[in-house]
């Protein structure tokens, strides 16, 4: 039951980040695409396991909107959710988000 009930929140939460995104002039249509295909859990953790930091990720910092929209904030927001590599691996792009020799 609480797996159902954190498995809601981060539905919920993925919702509120594409408006968020959308609010402030991004639409991130590649992940919205990805969805359909993956679902949530399996489209955020494919994202994070490569070593390159994708530009939706650039383009939510320079919103502003990085640290708490961005899919590695929300990887690291249901910890429960996904694997420990893909806590790991979200924490490191988010401290490795300027790094230029990564994109």
């Amino acid at each position: 039951m609480e797996a159902d009930l954190s498995e809601n929140s981060l539905k919920k939460w993925v919702a509120e980040s594409i408006r968020v995104s959308r609010l402030h002039g991004y639409n991130p249509s590649y992940f919205i695409d990805m969805l359909d295909r993956y679902g949530i859990q399996g489209t955020m953790s494919r994202l994070v396991c490569s070593g390159e930091i994708q530009s939706g990720l650039i383009k939510l910092k320079e919103l502003g909107l990085s640290d708490e929209w961005s899919i590695e904030a929300g990887i690291l927001k249901f910890p429960d959710l996904f694997t420990k590599q893909d806590l790991i691996n979200a924490q490191f792009r988010l401290d490795n988000i300027d790094n230029a020799s990564l994109r």
